[in-house]
């Protein structure tokens, strides 16, 4: 398979609003690192085999949070290093696996005494886990280095790894089919080929190798939750519908960005349909976390733009699936009204601000739903989906950073409810797709771009329409979310923006002494006046805020010179160029280097080309 990074394959080999408590939940003072800022960022859930005890990962926290239902704080915060994201419980209690983000270990906790029984290391960014059922194996996704480990737990080591395409986040396991079902959360390809979509991965658990992977329909990305039903037959997978082979000329009936479901049969590891989760003037904006109840019936999606959850009715949406021709299902991703329509669904409040993860009581009784920003979980009942309670982690109030980062964030700023900053921006990066904004004419889509450090790099867009960071976030609040902004939402926003540091490439924390060896080589190649790469790239922001030509001017283009853009954190912002056509490094370095005129490297050997790329891939 074609990997995104070559020295993830060489490494292989190798080796907005504010919501208050409801009555009697007090605030629990919580014992934190003075270090941070006091922000748990609940991220996802457990349930104790027997129902009694919670375990909620603070991603920002360092901690995991365990707590007894019904109860209005955590018994206790036990310190979890790098920045923890999934949480998975074994089936007898015993263990507790926590997936530290920032340091690609997953660490086994006893779960008697919370102390430390192996750590476990895995690949880069470990986020969502899953068990399956005999507690045997465990399976990390690994979003940068974009493959899957699987663990013995018996032995606490990784016994095999799987490459898939991009940035996994989530999985689930369906074993009466011995598939492992991966979302991987973006698209890899040009932004010129119109069917661009993240894909579905199918890992053969007996395997343990890939099995299949399947597009989804154009526009599909941000993949997030998947959940299998009990039976193993169907998964689950919520994501956005991005339109962006049209300009952003308006916001009405999803125009910009819808919010979508798909339904996959695994055992024709075929797409079944692809359903809106929007209602026909409202959107259902960042769907994350995705749940199936234990008998089937009834799905949950967490909408983290919104503060909502919908509620689905599983054998009611197969039917009227089903009930649809065959050739005719394509079309229910442009249908607004299908679900709301045949009564298949409802939205609910979350119980907080910013639905992310979510878990089921073994009875399936109560769903629990993490909510960042309001530094709760909420316990629904799901009989009939009233929020019975509220377990605070002791967030303090919010100063203007958090301000900022939940409007960035928050659907509800946006007319309509479509979409949020996150929508195109997903964690301040961008969403690999090209988009047409107005603000430099109609008919010439751009590659959306990272707003790491663009506090410190003006102008901003490729065409440097924008004068600075400020300029282009209010302009966004009234040309993309199309609302004028109130107070200081605005300018909260741009403090958080420019708040968010670029994190070096992952490959550094391989610690491989040949990857080293290749990033000084490649170092030294980029510094050669001969090649001229730091001629305009220079450190430390390895760009010289200039406008220049460098023959990448495409078919859609008016101007043939654009913004040099920054070269920090480029191993996380393909396809690369204004125009989004150089799906690799390695192609910016030669085939989208016509002539020389972006840097001398027609001279180069492949080894060379490699080293650079690898340079590059390290900032």
């Amino acid at each position: 398979m074609t990997r995104r990074y070559v020295v993830f394959a060489a490494a292989a080999a190798a080796a907005l609003f504010v919501t208050t408590l409801l009555p009697g939940a007090a605030r629990p003072a919580v014992a934190r690192d003075p270090g941070d800022a006091g922000y748990a960022s609940p991220l996802c859930v457990a349930v104790s085999p027997d129902g009694q005890t919670l375990y909620i990962t603070e991603n920002t926290g360092n901690g995991l949070a365990v707590a007894r239902p019904g109860q209005p704080g955590p018994d206790r915060v036990i310190p979890v290093s790098g920045a923890p994201a999934g949480v998975a419980v074994s089936p007898d209690g015993s263990s507790l696996y926590v997936a530290q983000s920032k340091d690609k270990t997953v660490t086994v906790l006893n779960a008697a005494t919370y102390q430390e029984k192996a750590r476990i290391d895995v690949g880069l960014r470990p986020w969502g886990m899953t068990l399956s059922s005999d507690g045997s194996t465990l399976y990390v996704c690994n979003q940068f280095s974009h493959d899957v480990s699987i663990v013995d737990t018996a032995t606490a080591q990784e016994i095999g790894r799987v490459p898939v395409i991009r940035e996994p986040s989530f999985c689930a396991l369906s074993e009466p089919t011995s598939t492992l079902v991966v979302a991987n959360r973006f698209v890899l390809g040009s932004n010129h080929d119109p069917s661009l979509a993240a894909e579905i991965s199918f890992i053969d658990t007996e395997a343990m190798q890939l099995a299949d992977t399947f597009r989804l329909p154009s526009g599909c990305n941000a993949i997030e939750g998947v959940a299998v039903s009990p039976d193993g037959r169907w998964a689950y997978a919520v994501h956005l519908l991005s339109r962006f082979l049209v300009p952003t000329t308006q916001l009405e009936r999803g125009w910009m960005n819808t919010n979508a479901l798909s339904v996959i049969d695994l055992e024709s590891r075929t797409l079944l349909a692809t359903v809106l989760l929007d209602d026909l003037d409202r959107g259902a904006a960042n769907p994350y976390g995705c749940v199936v109840s234990p008998d089937g019936e009834t799905l949950y999606v967490s909408l983290r733009g919104t503060h909502q959850i919908i509620v689905i009715d599983v054998p009611g949406l197969h039917r009227i699936i089903e009930e649809t021709p065959e050739e005719d299902r394509p079309d229910l991703a442009n249908d607004l009204t299908f679900l709301y329509r045949n009564g298949v669904k409802e939205r609910v409040p979350c119980g907080g601000v910013g639905p992310r993860g979510m878990a089921l009581s073994p009875d399936g009784d109560t769903l629990y739903v993490a909510n960042w920003f309001s530094g709760d979980v909420s316990a629904i009942r799901t009989r009939d989906c009233e929020v019975r309670n509220v377990t605070s982690l002791g967030d303090p109030e919010m100063d203007q950073l958090r301000r900022g980062e939940l409007n960035f964030f928050d659907a509800t700023m946006c007319f309509q409810h479509w979409q949020s900053c996150a929508s195109c921006h997903p964690d301040t990066r961008a969403d690999a797709l090209m988009w047409d904004l107005l603000n430099d004419g109609i008919g010439n889509p751009k590659n959306a771009k990272s707003l790491v450090v663009s506090h410190l790099t003006p102008p901003c867009m490729s065409s440097g329409i924008r004068t600075d960071w400020r300029v282009a976030t209010e302009a966004g609040y009234k040309f993309i979310l199309f609302r004028q902004p109130q107070g200081t939402e605005s300018k909260d926003v741009e403090e958080y923006i420019a708040s968010v540091e670029p994190e070096p490439g992952p490959i550094l924390l391989l610690d491989d002494p040949s990857i080293n060896e290749s990033i000084e080589r490649g170092r030294r190649i980029f510094e050669d006046p001969n090649v001229g790469c730091a001629q305009c790239h220079p450190a430390p922001l390895y760009t010289d805020l200039r406008m220049h030509d460098v023959g990448t001017r495409s078919q859609y283009d008016r101007r043939d010179d654009f913004d040099t853009p920054t070269l920090l954190e480029l191993w996380r912002t393909g396809p690369y160029l204004h125009d989004g056509t150089a799906v690799y490094l390695s192609d910016v370095l030669t085939e989208r280097n016509v002539d020389d005129q972006h840097g001398r490297t027609s001279h180069l050997s492949d080894e060379e080309i490699r080293d650079l790329a690898t340079f590059l891939e390290s900032l």
